[in-house]
């Protein structure tokens, strides 16, 4: 069962604006984030640090996959 929909948001996306949960932040052994393939998903410039949301996250890596 995935229980990060039941755990306290841990962090706000800089795209969007959603809160939603780290896994690594929340003291998890592995993030949401890993079942996505590999692509920089950290914000850069004012945002530098900050993770984006799982929306906003696959709407990046579909924009940035070629078709």
């Amino acid at each position: 069962m995935d229980d990060r929909h039941n755990m306290v948001p841990t962090n706000v996306c800089p795209a969007c604006g959603t809160a939603f949960t780290c896994g690594m932040n929340a003291g998890l052994n592995e993030c949401w984030c890993a079942a996505f393939p590999p692509l920089l998903a950290v914000p850069e410039g004012e945002a530098a640090g900050s993770c984006y949301c799982p929306d906003c996250l696959r709407k990046r890596i579909e924009a940035a996959t070629p078709r």
